[in-house]
């Protein structure tokens, strides 16, 4: 299927995107090409892979392998010129690179040459990417799926190209986004995943998060130094969730500036040292850090302070770092009077309705004000987003066109790093996979059209079944609109799912299933249909699963849950239990015969 069309929309903002100067390039026709893959003699890694990645896509397009030569070997004879070579830079001055910001891409035609670079090393890897996707219609929907289409004869247009994303931080927390191949082609780059040198690298942010513990660990210094930490009605806590530090405490702030430091040395790849509150609540009670959420009106006005003072030494010592703290729960309110270091990244949570969005309802009005604080305060906002039922990873989530208002609303309003968390534990979650392609998609280029690329994505991923696979996207579409629905975090689906929306969902699946033309497309159907069959397993009065079919129905969706390795209902720390709630539904409803 070729989505080539839906590819050539103008760039956005930094982009520029001449016409045709007159005929287009034929790079291959009739089996044959004139044309070589050239690379600079000596180069990073990442631009020898960017080289093989684009040989390979351009045989399976037009059934020619370019050869993959160095400048000295190439000759005169038209190329694709990827990396920084002589060539290339005869081909793109200098001063349009230099205009490119983090991870920006440049293609340009000079002659009958082609030149792909970017503005790191990430750059010029995404650079291929976006001439496959934008300008030859390959699709990289999911681990599992490609859409490479066949071109005889296959031309370029004579582009003059150049593009840099909004977000410099994109990631998404779905399990199938870490393997390094595919977080490269939909040009993910955050902590979870597994790209190295060869595809650019990541940014690493460490800790992940809720960092206090590790800062200042209670079992290291509790027993004799109860006043590091958080004083809870009258009472000191070493708790790691629902406790935190006593940041108005000096020898607090030298062992954790101690400790942050320690870090960067021993793993100088880390980005970004994360300096932020533990989970739950458990702020300090003591008069010191009272007296100063007072003077600031915020919470957060003891962590900020805290986490500048770090910065501040950090800054001195390892200029070019980062240090990352949460504005999260109790404290995403911004203080009153101070301001984050420019070497400071807030990582404002998401606390807005999963299905109507930050600027939809007024359950995300609080979160939008705060934003809108946020952002004219500090250097560098990133956006950690929630997007799954984390009590339910397969619960039916009305929130897609949520998502794509949201990545929208946080590219117009500033944000420049942005992680969607959602079932990063295992593979498998409710429609994860259209959902990790919508937010890489967004969040590469915000201003694209999400139901296109919706329909993209169900026209490569379920082939005939597509048609059916967007009436039930359409179905949840209808079910988010309700105005009195809300959601957010983990809550019981029973209260968002209606019995009729799982009537319907299972008609449409089960008719889509019957439409695919082959096993795997079944199967990816199939994963579908574990939502509405979770739903009635878990709860089959209220979805009408009749005792005589509830055994036959546990048996398939157990099946088809270990086929795919979906191993988590929801979120948890002490291993898999996908197992356990097969037990327990088997005890309710028996074993298949």
């Amino acid at each position: 299927m070729d989505y080539s069309a839906s590819a050539s929309r103008t760039p956005r903002r930094s982009a520029s995107a001449g016409g045709a100067a007159g005929p287009t390039l034929t790079i291959a026709a009739n089996g044959d090409s004139p044309y070589r893959i050239v690379v600079p003699e000596r180069s990073h890694p990442v631009v020898a892979h960017a080289a093989r990645e684009l040989q390979s896509f351009l045989a399976q397009i037009s059934g020619v392998a370019l050869p993959i030569l160095r400048e000295s070997e190439a000759g005169a004879g038209p190329a694709l010129l990827v990396g920084p070579s002589r060539r290339a830079g005869k081909a793109v001055p200098a001063a349009a690179l230099a205009g490119l910001k983090e991870d920006g891409v440049l293609i340009r035609a000079a002659g009958d040459d082609v030149a792909l670079l970017g503005q790191n090393a990430r750059g010029q890897l995404y650079s291929v990417y976006v001439l496959l996707e934008r300008f030859l219609g390959v699709r990289f929907l999911a681990r599992d799926c490609t859409v490479v289409p066949r071109r005889d004869p296959l031309t370029l247009p004579r582009m003059d190209y150049a593009y840099s994303p909004p977000f410099i931080y994109r990631e998404t927390l779905y399990y199938d986004s870490f393997e390094s191949v595919i977080a490269a082609r939909q040009r993910l780059n955050g902590a979870y995943t597994r790209c190295d040198e060869t595809v650019g690298g990541r940014i690493i942010i460490h800790p992940y998060g809720h960092s206090f513990a590790q800062l200042v660990p209670p079992d290291q210094y509790f027993q004799d130094h109860p006043e590091y930490f958080s004083l809870l009605s009258g009472r000191r806590t070493n708790a790691t969730v629902h406790g935190q530090l006593c940041l108005s405490n000096p020898d607090v702030l030298r062992i954790a500036t101690a400790q942050v430091l320690q870090w960067i040395e021993q793993r100088p790849e880390v980005s970004i040292p994360d300096v932020s509150q533990n989970d739950g609540e458990g702020t300090c009670e003591c008069d010191q850090c009272l007296a100063v959420v007072k003077e600031e009106d915020s919470q957060h006005g003891p962590i900020l302070r805290f986490v500048n003072a770090i910065a501040e030494v950090v800054a001195q010592k390892h200029p070019g770092k980062w240090i990352e703290t949460l504005a999260y729960a109790y404290s995403i309110r911004p203080p009153a009077l101070t301001r984050p270091r420019d070497n400071v990244i807030i990582r404002l949570c998401h606390a807005g309705c999963y299905f109507h969005g930050v600027d939809g309802c007024e359950a995300g009005a609080n979160f939008a004000a705060c934003l809108d604080r946020w952002r004219r305060l500090a250097a560098r906002l990133f956006i950690w987003h929630y997007a799954t039922n984390f009590h339910h990873y397969l619960a039916p989530n009305p929130n897609l066109d949520a998502l794509a208002a949201d990545i929208k609303y946080y590219a117009a309003h500033g944000v420049r790093g942005l992680m969607v968390q959602a079932n990063y534990q295992c593979p498998g979650g409710e429609l994860a996979e259209l959902r990790q392609y919508l937010a890489s998609q967004l969040m590469w280029d915000p201003d694209r059209d999400p139901a296109t690329i919706r329909l993209e994505f169900c026209g490569g991923y379920y082939g005939p079944a597509a048609g059916d696979v967007l009436d039930y996207l359409a179905l949840m579409d209808r079910a988010a609109r309700s105005p009195d629905v809300h959601a957010s975090g983990a809550w019981d689906p029973q209260r968002t799912v209606a019995p009729e929306f799982v009537a319907e969902g299972l008609q449409i699946l089960t008719r889509a299933r019957a439409r695919a033309d082959t096993s795997e497309i079944a199967n990816r159907v199939s994963r579908g249909l574990l939502s509405l069959w979770y739903m009635q397993l878990a709860y089959p009065d209220r979805y009408g699963l009749a005792a005589p079919d509830s055994a036959r129905l546990l048996h398939e969706f157990k099946a088809v849950a270990q086929a795919n390795q979906v191993n988590f209902i929801g979120e948890g720390f002490s291993g898999e239990n996908m197992p356990r709630w097969l037990a327990q539904a088997e005890a309710r409803c028996g074993k298949a015969p």
